[in-house]
Parts: structure tokens; sequence; C-alpha cells
């Protein structure tokens, strides 16, 4: 990752990964989300035990198979070098287009995933994060 990309660079990038059959964010998710964002998905993880936990698919695609997925980036908000919005929008051959936005955070190694909004999930952080309380609780 170049720390001087810009956020659609970042994106175009991440998505032209997913060409490749084999490729997840899962793999390097370190290179993938930003700190706050890994510790939830990690922790969601590791209460969820052997089973499946809040997170059941890949946020960036919004999808648990990536076959057939296009993704093209649609606009960029950057109103502060540090942090980036990116909307993209997801086709999958045999489903209607979704859109999202990707919210960025510049990490010394580059851009990183802060945050993913979807048309049914306004914040895939805030419902990390309440699901990872939720279950804490439940210990």
């Amino acid at each position: 990752a170049q720390p001087s990309e810009s956020p659609r660079a970042y994106i175009e990038r991440l998505y032209a990964n997913y060409r490749r059959s084999d490729y997840s964010p899962f793999k390097h998710p370190e290179r993938v989300f930003a700190n706050r964002l890994l510790s939830a998905v990690k922790e969601d993880s590791k209460l969820a035990k052997v089973e499946v936990g809040y997170l059941d698919g890949d946020p960036a695609c919004q999808c648990q198979t990536t076959a057939a997925l296009q993704a093209s980036v649609k606009g960029v908000n950057q109103k502060r070098k540090d942090r980036a919005t990116v909307s993209v929008q997801l086709d999958f051959e045999d489903s209607t287009p979704t859109r999202i936005r990707i919210s960025l955070i510049r990490a010394a190694a580059g851009w990183r995933i802060a945050d993913v909004s979807a048309p049914d999930e306004p914040s895939l952080l805030r419902a990390l994060e309440e699901s990872n309380r939720k279950a804490r609780a439940r210990r």
C-alpha cells in the first residue's frame, strides 16, 4: 500500500484483489481495516468461538462469495487529509446493484477501512461494537 495514494486508488486496488478467487480481506485484515474496526472484528470472532458471530460475510463486498462481483467507485468525499468517504456500487450478475459507503482513515501504512455503511446497516462498526457488548454481557 502506498501511503500517498488517493482514497479512490486505494478502494480500486482493494476491489481489484477480488478478481482472484482466493482473495479475502480477512487473510491480512491489518492491510484492510483500521484499528478500531479490526479490533471489533477480532472480538466478534473470539466471542463467537465456533459459531458464526455478528459478521457472517465480507463487509467490503456485502457478500459471502465474491463470484461475479463488479465494484465501481461512484464518488469520493474527502474534507480532511486523513479521512475520506467513498461511495461504491456493488453489482453481482443475479442481483440488483447495491450502494455502500466506505469510511476511510489514513494510517501510517496507508488508507484503511474505518466503517462500512450499507442500506440495511448504517454503521458496521457501531453494530459490531453493540453485538460485542451484548455477547460480553451474556458471558
